[in-house]
């Protein structure tokens, strides 16, 4: 009896071990909800919306032409038209389906060459995360005047300023002095991010933390170029998404900077995840990878955060940089634990920094 009720036992016990991790499993799969198409005279625009962040590959085949994108642990919603003709020069039809159980493919037919398209990921707004596909005239120009704000300038906006003394040793002094580094606080203006349960806005963090790593920085003798000195768009409104991208992007290459960091919040549909992730572009330089790292690491010994790893990733802002770039995701403003630590002043000052030593060890390294 008693062996029988023990193997009963064990048998409930793997039973529940196998639900939980079906249920995990499932949390970690992105539902692709939506697939847009914009169409004009310079290019067709083909936008994957999900409901979280998504890795994906793209790859072209002959006969027919085409362009295929997969998105890893992806799940394409039921509502979702599967094959949309496209009235275009450049692309004539788009097609998506669930090709495995957790990719979800689109194809796009097209003649163009390589250098005719481009393929990057979008963070924030009202849609958690997309995947964006350009096919055409897809030279980003810069536009407006855009050249942003180095910390010496002078500015009339008094919002989030950075009044303070910061402790900075000798060490970091030396290695940083000369270093020209553009921060990229993430969001702003029109563009709230992602909010937290509490009703914080990622762009509010994002620049409260910029503006204190700026400072250090600036105090250690670097040149510091920041997208944003308030809350504010980048580009001249009204913009694009690309067209606000392509501005951050434009600070770092037009002011010959050594290296790029944007700084965000994760976000998720649960509650629990949680954790700090350190982004580079997948094409990018070894030096780009640890600079993700280090920052990545930085962080997480001053905030205590869960290490979620440095990828890989398709970004645009760490895409389309010209030096060593970095996306961090600092932490989950949906984690109402790491929500409170990224709106109170020690979670601000801890975070930036992290990202400051971060910063020190990678030039330290050189």
């Amino acid at each position: 009896m008693r062996k029988s009720l023990y193997i009963f036992s064990l048998v409930c016990l793997f039973t529940l071990l196998c639900m939980q991790s079906m249920v995990f499993a499932a949390s970690e799969t992105a539902t692709i909800k939506n697939l847009r198409i914009s169409n004009n005279s310079d290019k067709v625009r083909i936008v994957v919306d999900a409901d979280k962040e998504v890795d994906y590959q793209s790859f072209a085949l002959s006969s027919p032409d085409r362009v295929v994108i997969d998105l890893n642990d992806a799940a394409l919603a039921k509502n979702i038209e599967k094959e949309v003709d496209i009235n275009s020069k450049y692309a004539s039809k788009v097609r998506v389906a669930q090709f495995k159980d957790n990719v979800v493919r689109v194809v796009v037919e097209t003649n163009v060459k390589k250098s005719g398209y481009d393929i990057f990921g979008i963070v924030g707004g009202e849609t958690p995360y997309r995947v964006a596909m350009d096919f055409g005239n897809i030279s980003y120009a810069a536009i407006g005047s855009t050249t942003g704000s180095s910390t010496s300038s002078s500015s009339n906006d008094t919002s989030y300023r950075v009044n303070e003394d910061f402790d900075i040793d000798k060490n970091a002094k030396s290695v940083l002095k000369g270093k020209r580094i553009t921060i990229d606080p993430g969001h702003g203006g029109s563009d709230s991010g992602a909010i937290g349960p509490t009703g914080v806005r990622e762009k509010d963090p994002t620049l409260r933390i910029g503006l204190n790593l700026a400072e250090m920085l600036k105090q250690s003798g670097a040149k510091v170029y920041i997208t944003r000195k308030t809350d504010t768009d980048v580009a001249p409104q009204p913009a694009t998404d690309v067209e606000e991208l392509q501005a951050r992007v434009d600070v770092g290459n037009k002011t010959n900077s050594d290296i790029f960091v944007s700084i965000h919040l994760d976000s998720f549909t649960s509650p629990s995840a949680q954790g700090t992730t350190g982004y580079y572009y997948v094409n990018g330089s070894s030096n780009s990878e640890r600079l993700a790292r280090y920052i990545k690491e930085g962080v997480i010994e001053q905030i205590g955060t869960y290490d979620r790893g440095t990828k890989t990733s398709n970004f645009y802002v760490v895409k389309h940089t010209q030096m060593p770039a970095t996306l961090l995701e600092v932490a989950f403003v949906s984690n109402p634990k790491e929500e409170a630590i990224l709106k109170s002043d020690d979670g601000v000052k801890k975070s930036a920094k992290g990202i400051f030593n971060g910063i020190v060890r990678y030039f330290s390294e050189l």
